[in-house]
């Protein structure tokens, strides 16, 4: 059985592929790069396929400033799902994305999922990858250098995730 934290790790080093360029979330874009908040709608993924491990991240931004994030682990063994829900903003003239988490619920395999209640405050600068004027991948970088990066996702791809819930 594979450790689901080590995959959680791959999926984050993959999401480091995404070639976009960056800057700190205190740094300010110049006004040729400016990201707008409309570009951030959606939904957006990380996907893995390593060996006998398979996970998804979503992360869904609507605009109405609530977010979901999913992410669903598993190899032949076992399977985890996590569910995070926030609130989230954006400053674009700062380049500061703010997402509070409001409520995280974790399932491993078949049992009830534990739900639980944190506060924590996530800041990242954003940087983005497109191609002509579409907006194909986002990437949060966070003060202390921490990378996420995400490809465009579809809605297709979030009702399959959550059909099942």
């Amino acid at each position: 059985m594979r450790n689901p934290i080590k995959v959680v790790v791959a999926l984050l080093l993959v999401a480091l592929l995404i070639p976009v360029n960056t800057a700190m979330a205190s740094e300010t874009l110049p006004s040729s790069t400016a990201i707008h908040k409309t570009d951030l709608y959606g939904v957006w993924y990380i996907n893995l396929n390593e060996e006998n491990s398979q996970g998804m991240a979503l992360l869904v931004l609507d605009a109405k400033g609530t977010a979901t994030d999913y992410l669903i682990v598993g190899d032949h063994d076992t399977s985890q799902k996590i569910i995070q829900k926030s609130s989230w903003s954006y400053d674009a003239e700062r380049n500061l994305f703010e997402q509070t988490v409001t409520e995280v619920s974790i399932q491993k395999g078949e049992s009830a999922p534990v739900v639980s209640h944190p506060h924590e405050v996530i800041r990242a600068s954003i940087s983005l990858a497109k191609l002509g004027n579409e907006v194909i991948g986002i990437k949060f970088k966070r003060d202390d250098g921490e990378l996420t990066g995400y490809l465009k996702g579809t809605e297709r791809m979030l009702d399959e995730i959550t059909k099942n819930q």
